[in-house]
C-alpha cells in the first residue's frame, strides 16, 4: 500500500473530523480542525492513500518545545504501518525543538507500547485528565 503524508489544508477537515469521531471518546470537530489549519504553532500531517485520508497527527510548536495533541489512523487501516510514518515526519516538523511531550490514557495499552518504543519515557500522570470516561493521563517525553 502506497501511502502519502502531507501537510493539512482545509478541505480535509471532514475527513479529519470523521477519523477524530472513530478514534477518541472526545473527538475534534471540523471546526476546530479549521482552527488548528489557522493556528501558526499548530502543524497537522494526514496519511493519504488512494486518495482517501487514512489517519492524521497534530503537533504543537511553542517556544522550542513539541506536544503531541493527537495521532490517529482509522480502524481498518491500523497495524499498517501508518501510525509509525505519521509520527517519523511529524518527528520532521519539530527541527529546532529540544523535547516532545504527551498524554495517553493508560489504559491504551497499543499508544503506551508505541510510544515507548519510538523512545518516549513516562514522566508522570495527570489526575483525572480524560472525561469520558474519567482516567488519569500517563505523561511521556522524548528528548529531540
Amino acid at each position: 500500500m502506497n501511502i502519502n503524508i502531507r501537510r493539512a489544508e482545509k478541505k480535509d477537515c471532514k475527513a479529519l473530523a470523521a477519523i477524530s469521531a472513530q478514534a477518541f471518546t472526545q473527538p475534534m470537530s471540523e471546526a476546530e480542525f479549521g482552527r488548528e489549519l489557522d493556528t501558526k504553532f499548530s502543524r497537522t500531517l494526514i496519511a493519504e492513500t488512494g486518495g482517501d485520508i487514512v489517519g492524521f497527527i497534530n503537533i504543537w510548536l511553542i517556544s522550542g518545545e513539541a506536544d503531541l495533541n493527537n495521532i490517529a489512523v482509522l480502524q481498518k487501516y491500523r497495524r499498517m504501518k501508518i501510525g509509525q510514518q505519521l509520527l517519523t515526519h511529524g518527528l520532521r516538523e519539530c527541527e529546532g525543538c529540544s523535547v516532545i511531550t504527551l498524554e495517553v490514557r493508560p489504559s491504551n495499552t497499543a499508544a503506551v507500547a508505541f510510544y515507548e518504543n519510538n523512545g518516549f519515557k513516562l514522566v508522570g500522570y495527570r489526575r483525572a485528565f480524560y472525561e469520558k470516561p474519567t482516567e488519569d493521563a500517563a505523561m511521556f517525553k522524548k528528548v529531540l
